[in-house]
């Protein structure tokens, strides 16, 4: 089967997939690139840092960036006019693409209603966050028949999947892909987790008997970091029976002012560790004891599936699209679920994970289903649509 996906430039956490997709018996993979962005340096606006990413695995995959060496913005006007021919002469059975927010994804699904060529959407789209109720008006007619014309839904998640159906989606249509990380880097990771463990938290002065909480991202507001902040400021008078260390990881407008407040604590410590090339983010979850991600803006979030991975359990808010019976956090199984901003609540959650001592059961829950789950988007997913598109043809 031969597969064209496009996609507005290289991902890192999507690009490791490409080349487990590419390696499938039976799969012809080609992606189109609307720009080079992130295969080489570029300024992120959110993390105000020059950043490249080091684990595309661009050889690993066929791919063509149709604009050349143009660093192009990921922009809704990121297009290339030359996708139509390139699609022609490579043929696919099958067209992937993401979302409708850039242009160039607009023109890849028009080329394939024309040529009546099955299509695959991906987004991690929910709708766990508060919109205003004409934009959902305003949106429903346009989506519902916008995904009329779409064979197949790649989805992430739960939320996502729900998602979906609002506008008219029919189970059929879904196949569960889950979102993926880089499988074989974090596999070499875990299998040294407690020397990773065990360096960073001498590295960083952090005692072993120390509980450590970590959250990965962007620091933008819409992040809520400083809830995290605000909540070991309020440990600081409400327990006292473990100190704790609070790791943050990531750049961005919002840095100077968080670590104003957290110059406020004692006792416990805020550990500010600026922007952390993704290689380096496992020795962060093997020295994490609990991943917290208090955003209130987060469809489905890398970090926390990356989290699970390396063990960990989890507390996320209620406006991630990450929690659900069969998603990366599953109520009292793995972790726990608070209203955001609710710092009682996510008060209560951790400190009964530590009281408790759901570190080991939490951590292996977390461990089983995250392999179950990067096998089903490395592997499985796209196998199990090749048999079937193969055999109706």
């Amino acid at each position: 089967m031969k597969i064209a996906l496009v996609i507005s430039h290289p991902v890192q956490h999507f690009c490791p997939m490409y080349a487990s997709w590419a390696s499938i018996e039976g799969i012809d993979l080609k992606v189109f690139f609307g720009s080079n962005l992130g295969a080489v340096k570029y300024i992120d606006p959110n993390f105000k840092k020059e950043v490249q990413w080091s684990n595309l695995y661009l050889d690993e995959f066929n791919h063509e960036f149709l604009n050349g060496d143009k660093t192009l913005q990921s922009t809704p006007e990121l297009d290339a006019e030359n996708l139509d021919q390139k699609l022609e002469e490579f043929a696919p059975d099958l067209l992937i693409h993401y979302g409708y927010f850039h242009k160039l994804a607009k023109r890849a699904r028009a080329w394939a209603i024309k040529n009546k060529v099955k299509i695959a959407y991906i987004s991690d789209a929910e709708h766990r966050q508060k919109r205003p109720l004409w934009k959902e008006i305003l949106k429903y007619p346009y989506l519902y028949n916008f995904f009329k014309k779409e064979n197949y839904f790649f989805s992430v998640g739960d939320a996502n999947e729900k998602y979906y159906s609002f506008y008219g989606v029919p189970k059929s249509k879904l196949k569960r892909m889950r979102f993926a990380i880089d499988i074989r880097g974090y596999d070499k990771a875990f299998e040294q987790k407690e020397i990773l463990r065990n360096d960073f938290r001498t590295q960083h002065n952090i005692a072993f008997e120390d509980i450590v909480i970590s959250v990965v991202g962007k620091l933008v507001d819409w992040k809520s970091q400083d809830d995290l902040i605000r909540l070991m400021l309020q440990l600081e008078q409400s327990y006292t029976a473990k100190k704790i260390h609070l790791l943050i990881a990531g750049s961005g407008p919002m840095e100077e002012q968080w670590k104003a407040l957290a110059s406020n604590i004692q006792n416990n410590q805020v550990h500010f560790l600026g922007f952390v090339n993704p290689t380096d983010l496992p020795a962060i979850y093997a020295a994490t004891d609990v991943y917290v991600h208090p955003a209130l803006i987060e469809p489905h979030s890398l970090s926390i599936s990356e989290a699970i991975y390396m063990g960990c359990p989890v507390i996320v808010a209620n406006t991630s699209g990450s929690w659900g019976n069969d998603d990366d956090v599953q109520i009292g199984k793995n972790g726990y679920v608070y209203k955001h901003g609710n710092l009682n609540e996510l008060q209560q959650q951790l400190i009964k994970i530590i009281e408790e001592n759901k570190f080991e059961s939490f951590g292996k829950y977390s461990i089983e289903i995250s392999r179950k789950f990067q096998k089903q988007c490395h592997f499985k997913m796209l196998q199990y649509l090749n048999n079937e598109i193969t055999k109706k043809a």
